[in-house]
């Protein structure tokens, strides 16, 4: 099994000289936007910590495993927000790791808000062939060796919000990033653009209709989620998601306490060129609190 991994494994990093590389993706964004749009921070008025993980292609080794935690407040008279958040993403050799600050400002927009955000940090990209078992490759020239590299990157956001709807465009990462993987030449980290969208519709006193989409455009290639949740007495969320048509899940979350909060997804491919897999899964642990100065936790549904 570890010979086959490592020949999969570099099947997958030499067949181009320059390879496109994708940010990973998460649903439990319908819960928590601060890894896609900087402008999210302190929303809401709340303060928030947030920890996310996400196991994709379970039963295949070496496939993709990503780690997030984040956490953010509204501060200057809820005029602004601040916030980390700490992001590692494997997937075979590769192993990145995202440390980022963010900051926003927003302004009164009508009946809504109007948030703009900025985030800058450091990235570090790395290859770690050495834990491969390379015995049975017989020409020494192809044998890859370990690279290391630290990256600073920012972002910039915009999030138009109330609070039964938001609207949403961000760049997480605008500088477009090439690093040697070792291989061939370079891996290219391309920006990522985001349009976000959602609106909460009461259907009675203790059931809401949540619709929301996430439209991800990166070099020449569309990424589209559609994604419908029911609120059941301001408790329990319980979704369904649609991703660009061909991969399809499920998503819940559970108010445990007004403070704490709990989330989980699966999600199935409908293709069956991947069969030796258990779905894709994710698991979320939110703590909410009210901010610096406030005594009252604020209703949110993004």
């Amino acid at each position: 099994m570890k010979k086959l991994k490592t020949i999969l494994l570099l099947i997958l990093t030499s067949t181009m000289t320059v390879q496109a590389q994708y940010d990973p993706l998460y649903n439990q964004y319908v819960f928590n936007q601060m890894l896609i749009n900087p402008a999210y921070a302190g929303a809401f008025d709340n303060a928030s910590i947030t920890f996310m993980s996400r196991m994709q292609w379970a039963g295949i080794e070496g496939a993709p495993f990503t780690n997030s935690l984040t956490a953010h407040t509204s501060m200057f008279s809820n005029k602004g927000g601040v916030g980390i958040y700490i992001l590692n993403d494997q997937f075979g050799v590769s192993n990145n790791t995202e440390v980022f600050a963010t900051f926003s400002y927003k302004v009164d927009f009508g009946k809504a808000k109007l948030a703009m955000g900025l985030q800058g940090g450091m990235i570090q990209y790395k290859y770690q062939y050495s834990d491969l078992n390379m015995e049975f490759v017989n020409d020494p020239s192809f044998l890859p060796t370990d690279e290391n590299f630290v990256k600073p990157n920012f972002g910039v956001g915009l999030l138009l919000y109330s609070e039964y709807y938001y609207v949403g465009l961000s760049i997480p990462r605008i500088l477009n990033i090439e690093v040697n993987d070792g291989v061939k030449e370079s891996t290219r980290y391309q920006k990522h653009y985001y349009f976000s969208g959602g609106m909460v519709f009461p259907i009675s006193e203790a059931i809401k209709l949540k619709p929301s989409t996430l439209v991800r455009l990166v070099e020449n290639q569309v990424s589209v989620d559609l994604n419908v949740s029911i609120l059941f007495n301001e408790l329990v969320w319980a979704g369904i998601i649609v991703r660009n048509f061909n991969t399809f899940g499920a998503i819940a979350e559970l108010q445990i306490s007004d403070r704490l909060r709990i989330g989980y997804s699966l999600e199935l491919p409908s293709t069956k060129l991947i069969t030796n897999q258990w779905g894709t899964h994710e698991i979320m642990v939110g703590f909410d609190f009210a901010p610096f100065g406030h005594q009252v936790l604020k209703r949110r549904y993004f």
